[in-house]
């Protein structure tokens, strides 16, 4: 009974991962199907087929690896942690408006009543706003949820600067 069970949960999840073949299960490959394989290259293409203009950044001594998108009229930095050999845990997208010539006008207030209604991450510093977002990337992701991802944080990038003095 145990191999029934074993076996049944495997073809249910065989079936809904849509990798069953006319000879029988077979395994996703890696970027082969909807899971993309967890690299800067993977999501450098995705954002790129998405319609995103990307820069793949030099790495630099230990530096994990960076991009430098560009999302109408956003720059945006991103960048990956936790990564071992070409495959990282996290994906960062950043944004940032400078205020250094009118510190005095950066409101704090603004910044924590943001981050207690939205899941981007505000904050100041250098005299500057900073609007982040991570996108965990253990495992694999889907070009799907990478786009919703990127699109969410555009939205909230184009709702923060609508709220800034």
């Amino acid at each position: 009974m145990r191999e029934l069970g074993t076996s049944a949960a495997a073809l249910v999840l065989t079936v809904s991962l849509g990798v069953a073949g006319a000879g029988g299960a077979q395994a996703p490959t890696p970027g082969g199907g909807q899971v993309q394989a967890a690299t800067p290259a993977t999501v450098a293409s995705a954002l790129r087929e998405a319609g995103y203009g990307v820069t793949v950044n030099p790495v630099e001594g230990d530096d994990e690896p960076s991009l430098t998108v560009k999302a109408g009229d956003y720059e945006l930095d991103v960048w990956f942690s936790g990564c071992k050999g070409t495959t990282c845990d996290r994906v960062t997208a950043s944004t940032n408006w400078d205020y250094s010539d009118d510190e005095d006008s950066l409101d704090t207030d603004l910044v924590n009543e943001w981050n207690s209604n939205f899941f981007t991450q505000a904050y100041v510093y250098e005299g500057a706003y900073y609007l982040d977002t991570t996108l965990p990337l253990r495992g694999g992701y889907t070009k799907v949820a990478l786009k919703a991802w990127m699109e969410d944080y555009l939205g909230d990038v184009k709702d923060f600067e609508a709220e800034l003095p």
